[in-house]
């Protein structure tokens, strides 16, 4: 598989093959859709992170914690918290099937077309502190 693959720690990842991911008992390949770089990846990959050292201890390895996929019978799903050394910025991770990590499901549901159920909250309520009114 094609993956943005990081060779030492403060360098640039390189957009090469990579080893495909076998998945262990319990855990289930993803078919990553897309994924969002964010600050945290941008400083493991550093060497800035105080987690650094969890993420980068063997290399090489594929940045990235989380992002949008299809499972292997193509349900979409969220996922987070891949395998080392299979990141999210690869064709292909692998994740914990129904683990839990910090307080929410590691591989979930995502509904197209439904936002979030906190985004939902945080919006009816910034809502209705606004006076607003449907119509």
């Amino acid at each position: 598989m094609k993956a943005a693959v990081l060779h030492q720690v403060g360098g640039i990842p390189r957009y090469e093959d990579f080893p495909d991911p076998v998945p262990g008992d319990d855990e289930v390949i993803i078919d990553v859709k897309a994924v969002a770089v964010e600050n945290v990846d941008k400083r493991i990959a550093a060497g800035t992170h105080y987690a650094s050292q969890q993420y980068t201890a063997r290399l090489p390895v594929i940045p990235a914690f989380d992002g949008i996929g299809a499972l292997p019978d193509g349900t979409i799903v969220g996922f987070g918290n891949p395998r080392p050394p299979y990141g999210a910025l690869a064709e292909k991770t692998v994740v914990p099937r129904g683990a839990k990590g910090d307080g929410y499901d590691v591989v979930v549901d995502f509904l197209w077309g439904r936002p979030p159920r906190s985004c939902c909250d945080r919006w009816s309520r910034s809502h209705s502190r606004s006076g607003s009114r449907p119509g």
